[in-house]
């Protein structure tokens, strides 16, 4: 029998072609990877597809994931992970690595038969898996005799908000040992401020479905004294009705910009704001932290899916607006900006929390204790 594989991450796209490449990226969403690889040298990684494969039984798969999709609003597309080629990847693996919960619920087919057989433990990351709201009865009981299958199949769900951590806690009580609360956390030593650049924009930059496109643009229009610059491809240019608002397409998995492009925004940034709906989706996270890293003030709808509103203070550490309302996000802008000692006090106090709490390396280790105590 071949040797196992001591664990496999699973990805979504947009990971494989930067793990095979000498440039120089930040390791923020590979969640430990790099760090496991250097350490335990014998991983392996599956990147999950975005097109559907031919055949009868993937054409089975895919009918059987549309239909649990329109009942649960839960996230399956079997069709585009659980191939025969995966399965014989990902069996010979000890542990598996499951990067969103997206992948691990398109994955259940092949976890079930992996639970059954014993063959491997499996974590996977949690990003907003209890934010699938449905007012539906029927959506709402087939949602949640889904996912206490889920939470059977699983070792253990990593949570990157503590308020989502904290209601899976209180909705899904009988698997509480299962889940784990580590924060979301950036490469420090890539987002590093550079001296000396000229700031002259408010950014707005983001592609999630939490995020408020709207809204950020009526803060833009309200503000016509100040320079706005929008970094996504969930704007079109003929939304753009105000002259003070510059567009860049952008989006992380597409690689439209690069790692040192977006760098390079952060250090031309004023503030950053993330304007976001209320959700148990921890939205905005790597755009805040990344920010903050780079010396760039946040601020930041306070929704129940902050990561950890324990450690995060407002006018401490980070600016919290309380609802998406425009005379509040227009005051909090203009408070930032003008009142220059505050907000220093806040920046210093943000990058010094980055350093102690949500860089990668400190992520890895956590991650790996929660996954290898599974063995």
């Amino acid at each position: 029998m071949a040797k196992k594989i001591e664990a496999t991450y699973i990805f979504g796209g947009g990971r494989k072609d930067l793990i095979y490449s000498k440039d120089n990226f930040a390791k923020d969403f590979f969640y430990g990877y790099f760090q496991m690889k250097q350490d335990i040298e014998d991983i392996n990684f599956v990147e999950f597809s975005t097109s559907r494969k031919k055949g009868i039984i993937n054409n089975f798969l895919y009918l059987v994931s549309k239909v649990l999709r329109k009942i649960s609003k839960l996230s399956f597309f079997f069709e585009n992970i659980c191939t025969f080629e995966n399965f014989k990847i990902l069996k010979n693996s000890k542990r598996l690595i499951i990067t969103n919960d997206r992948i691990a619920l398109s994955l259940v087919p092949l976890l079930i038969v992996f639970k059954i057989l014993k063959l491997n433990s499996s974590s996977v990351i949690v990003m907003g898996l209890l934010a699938k709201e449905t007012s539906n009865l029927l959506s709402h009981m087939t949602q949640r005799f889904l996912l206490n299958i889920f939470f059977r199949l699983i070792n253990n769900f990593i949570f990157l908000s503590k308020g989502e951590f904290n209601q899976a806690n209180i909705s899904f009580k009988h698997f509480k040992e299962k889940f784990h609360f580590i924060p979301f956390s950036v490469d420090e030593n890539y987002w590093v401020m550079e001296k000396n650049k000229e700031k002259n924009k408010i950014l707005f930059i983001g592609n999630d479905g939490r995020r408020e496109y709207d809204f950020a643009l009526n803060i833009a229009s309200s503000m016509p004294e100040y320079d706005f610059l929008f970094v996504t491809s969930n704007i079109e240019p003929n939304n753009i009705k105000s002259n003070n608002v510059t567009l860049i397409k952008g989006q992380w998995n597409q690689k439209l910009l690069t790692d040192s492009e977006i760098k390079e925004i952060y250090n031309k940034s004023l503030i950053s704001i993330i304007p976001i709906r209320n959700s148990y989706q921890p939205s905005g996270q790597s755009v805040a932290l990344q920010s903050m890293s780079m010396n760039v003030p946040v601020i930041i709808t306070e929704t129940i899916g902050f990561w950890d509103k324990d450690v995060f203070i407002d006018n401490v550490n980070i600016f919290f607006v309380s609802e998406n309302k425009l005379d509040l996000w227009t005051k909090k802008i203009r408070d930032v900006l003008t009142n220059e000692s505050q907000t220093k006090l806040v920046i210093d106090n943000s990058k010094k929390l980055i350093s102690e709490k949500y860089n990668t390396d400190l992520f890895y280790r956590k991650i790996k204790k929660v996954i290898f105590s599974s063995d």
